[in-house]
């Protein structure tokens, strides 16, 4: 008699080469819904948590459970940053220069000092959800961690700041351009596309 307890093991030995086969039936050509089929052939090959003996789904009556989630989705902490701002400064070409500041619940405050639509003092609001997201990847991907400044030997690089608050601690990270980290460069674009979509106050 074989042991059962071999075929997860022997079944994970054949995800690499069912993941090799979706690839190779789709093509080199993206296709709709491509990574959803490789999702549900990877995480086919995954039942470790099922054997693992993790609670069975507990979704509501007439609900299905997601595909390669056996309990309740786990709901992510909310994040402890209180407001965050960017500033971005001018150049010798003339780059927009203004500074933005967002509270948490989505308020946020302008100055626009030069090359910009909107000069002097504004207010307006942001998607709320959208501005919790960006103030979770703060949080997640180590903002707290980075260094104070980054500079660049260029003379003319425009230079951005990102600020961020919490309860208990202030930083604001300075970065020229170029030369900027990724996970700086992210939360500045983030800022900046929330500020594109924001409603202004009259």
């Amino acid at each position: 008699m074989k042991n059962s307890a071999a075929r997860p093991r022997s079944a994970r030995r054949l995800v690499p080469a069912l993941a090799l086969l979706v690839v190779l039936v789709l093509g080199a050509h993206a296709a709709a819904g491509e990574l959803a089929v490789l999702h549900r052939v990877l995480a086919a090959g995954e039942p470790a948590a099922q054997a693992a003996g993790e609670p069975p789904c507990e979704a509501p009556p007439g609900a299905r459970c997601a595909p390669g989630r056996a309990g309740a989705a786990p709901t992510p902490p909310a994040p402890r940053v209180t407001r965050i701002g960017v500033e971005m400064t001018n150049c010798l070409v003339g780059c927009p220069t203004f500074t933005a500041i967002f509270s948490a619940d989505g308020r946020f405050t302008y100055v626009g000092e030069a090359n910009v639509e909107r000069l002097g003092e504004h207010s307006g609001r942001v998607d709320a959800g959208r501005l919790r997201q960006v103030m979770r990847l703060v949080e997640e991907a180590g903002f707290a961690e980075l260094d104070d400044t980054y500079a660049s030997s260029f003379l003319d690089n425009p230079t951005s700041y990102v600020l961020v608050d919490w309860p208990d601690e202030t930083k604001v990270v300075r970065a020229d351009a170029g030369v900027e980290p990724a996970t700086f460069w992210a939360i500045r674009e983030l800022l900046l596309d929330l500020l594109e979509g924001a409603e202004w106050d009259e």
